[in-house]
């Protein structure tokens, strides 16, 4: 009972002071008009990295960890850990954080090791901060600015950008901020090995010579996506598979996430495409309109169209970027290479 009112009295306290600082900050929503967020194209100024304790004691029970927001003294074997965004780079190591933000559990390829992690909410649509210190966590890991003061009231908190690192980077990061730094090397050299057969079994089906595109068209615009998003990592950075000259030098050489144009741009991006990767957000009028755009005159005039090698990636398959959802989308791209093969 006395521990039950301690708990309580702690969470009034911290709520009270969250509450007050929460006042002088601006509200963000998240977009409603389809568009790539920040978070698809922020990069930071500072890299991560950890920074031993002067003793150098590995049973040292904390030590101190350099972020983008500076540098957190947190715990060197993290127990309780809340993960906003950062779910998938956790699950790929074997760590279940006991909080995630609900964005990220609705995508299929993490539904199995979602189970059992409490919903925290978004930082888009609103964190649940009571909930986060009933888990009381002694890490917070978090990509969302703008929360990030509130957070590191609560814990340490880490403030790592989205898409800062590609696929085997956050897994090196996150084996060093979770002490799983054995794990992290074994999960590299698995990867490393489907990257290969797959990479073989895609090198058999689509020719050297040619090329492929990714083509994102959602309720109000649609978008020509790069190589670390919506299924670029898997194809142009893992698999090696050639941009056209276009999104080469307009979208990967840029190092962007996406870049959205209009209907009239499409062939200036996609005429020397040989495949084409097309995904839908269907919700909202997404599907229609892609029925719209697919039934199009600039559209059925493309190469691809025209000799079938137009093929679908679903949205919540390969909307996800984190580092096992990528493992699986391995698995699930080679499915569609056969596909074509057939």
């Amino acid at each position: 009972m006395q521990k039950k009112t301690k708990v309580t009295s702690l969470l009034m306290l911290l709520l009270l002071l969250l509450v007050a600082a929460a006042c002088g900050s601006k509200e963000i929503t998240p977009d409603t008009g389809g568009s790539v967020t920040n978070t698809e194209e922020k990069s930071a100024v500072n890299s991560p990295s950890a920074e031993p304790n002067k003793e150098k004691d590995s049973s040292a029970k904390t030590r101190i960890f350099e972020h983008a927001k500076g540098k957190t003294e947190i715990p060197t074997h993290p127990e309780r850990i809340i993960a906003i965004q950062y779910t998938g780079a956790m699950l790929a190591l074997g760590v279940k954080p006991v909080g995630g933000d609900n964005e990220w559990s609705v995508y299929p390829l993490l539904a199995k090791e979602w189970e059992g992690i409490e919903h925290v909410g978004d930082p888009w649509t609103g964190l649940n901060l009571e909930k986060i210190i009933e888990l009381e966590p002694d890490l917070i890991v978090t990509h969302a600015e703008q929360t990030y003061e509130q957070l590191s009231k609560i814990a340490p908190t880490l403030f790592i950008p989205w898409l800062q690192y590609d696929v085997r980077e956050q897994i090196t990061v996150f084996g060093d901020i979770l002490g799983k730094q054995p794990e992290a090397e074994a999960w590299l050299e698995r990867f490393d090995a489907k990257v290969e057969a797959t990479k073989q079994q895609a090198g058999g089906i689509i020719g050297s010579g040619e090329t492929v595109a990714i083509v994102n068209v959602r309720p109000k615009n649609q978008f020509i996506y790069g190589d670390s998003a919506m299924g670029g990592y898997v194809i142009y950075q893992a698999l090696d598979l050639n941009a056209p000259e276009s999104i080469q030098r307009d979208v990967l050489d840029q190092k962007k996430a996406a870049l959205e144009i209009s209907l009239e741009a499409l062939p200036d991006y996609l005429s020397s495409a040989d495949y084409i990767f097309l995904s839908v957000l269907e919700a909202d009028g997404g599907k229609e309109r892609a029925e719209e755009v697919k039934n199009s005159a600039l559209w059925k005039n493309l190469p691809a169209a025209k000799n079938n090698h137009i093929y679908a990636l679903d949205w919540n398959t390969y909307f996800t970027t984190d580092p096992l959802s990528t493992e699986k989308q391995l698995d699930t791209f080679a499915g569609l290479l056969s596909a074509i093969k057939k």
